[in-house]
């Protein structure tokens, strides 16, 4: 098989199991009385375990690299602090509205990127940039409200949480840079995850909580670690090997698609033309924004963390 449809593939693959893995997560959060720390601790705590097991048996030279000096360390900690972020705005969306809206919300992680360069970089944007950015804008008025101004189709502490999954995906990208030229991506990020599931646990014990472990909670959350975060991790990785960054990108916009169509079909979800309209709008502008421009370090965007 050609590499760039193999690449292609993998990384369509891992996007839809995000997005099934966010719909997953809604059944828990609204079925079965979980709370966003309980979907990071057990999840993080097992998936960073085996990625750093496989980084101690492929890489034993430098599987410690973090650790070697106080600045690599900070950064680290700095790296597992972003993860904490994506993670707890992304599901925390899902819990006051739903995990279409959280997918499409997280989206706007280049958007946010762009800000960035523009505020602290002071970089120039593209007439094609800045019609993006209108572009969504519109977009989360419509997913808002529903084509109506006479209420709100998210609940405020959605919206905000959603728009924060992208800010905080926005510094997943861009903080962690130095550390991942350092000891690379693999050990870094590996290293975060199992931090970032150690460092959950310390405020959640999970152990002490009278969760709802039903079959289909058992199998709800076997799904989120196994395909939403093992697999799809391992996929989009291994895709992005074989394809470049910004055609993997594009791919990453089936997460929201696959969590809309898997809420319609087992959830109860509905969704309005206008809101329909909105999503199409954002993830549009995250397709033009992965097509190589002047500023190609606007989507360097790996869901390295999962989400």
């Amino acid at each position: 098989m050609n590499k760039q449809l193999l690449g292609m593939g993998m990384a369509a693959l891992a996007a839809i199991f995000w997005g099934a893995m966010g719909s997953a997560g809604q059944y828990l959060l609204q079925k079965c009385g979980f709370v966003p720390l309980d979907l990071i601790s057990i999840r993080m705590l097992l998936a960073g375990s085996l990625f750093v097991g496989l980084e101690l048996f492929l890489n034993k030279s430098k599987v410690f690299a973090p650790f070697r000096s106080g600045s690599s360390f900070v950064q680290l900690l700095i790296y597992t602090a972003t993860i904490i972020g994506t993670q707890l705005t992304y599901f925390v969306c899902i819990q006051y509205s739903n995990a279409a809206v959280a997918g499409v919300l997280t989206a706007t992680v280049p958007l946010w990127v762009m800000l960035f360069m523009v505020v602290f970089q002071h970089q120039r944007l593209s007439l094609k940039e800045i019609l993006c950015g209108a572009a969504a804008v519109i977009g989360v008025f419509l997913i808002v409200t529903g084509g109506s101004l006479k209420s709100l189709n998210v609940s405020m502490m959605g919206l905000i949480m959603g728009l924060g999954s992208g800010l905080t995906g926005a510094l997943y990208v861009i903080l962690p840079q130095k550390l991942i030229k350092q000891v690379g991506s693999g050990t870094a990020t590996s290293w975060a995850l199992l931090l970032t599931g150690v460092a959950v646990t310390l405020f959640n014990h999970f152990w002490n909580e009278s969760l709802n472990w039903s079959l289909g909670a058992v199998l709800a959350y076997a799904f989120i670690v196994i395909f939403g975060t093992i697999a799809a991790f391992w996929l989009f990785q291994a895709a992005a090997e074989l394809i470049p960054s910004d055609v993997a990108g594009m791919m990453e916009t089936l997460d929201p698609v696959s969590a809309t169509v898997l809420g319609v079909l087992f959830l109860g979800l509905t969704v309005n033309i206008w809101e329909l309209i909105g999503g199409v709008l954002i993830l549009a502008t995250v397709v033009v924004l992965a097509i190589p421009s002047k500023h190609p370090s606007l989507y360097k965007y790996k869901r390295g963390n999962g989400s």
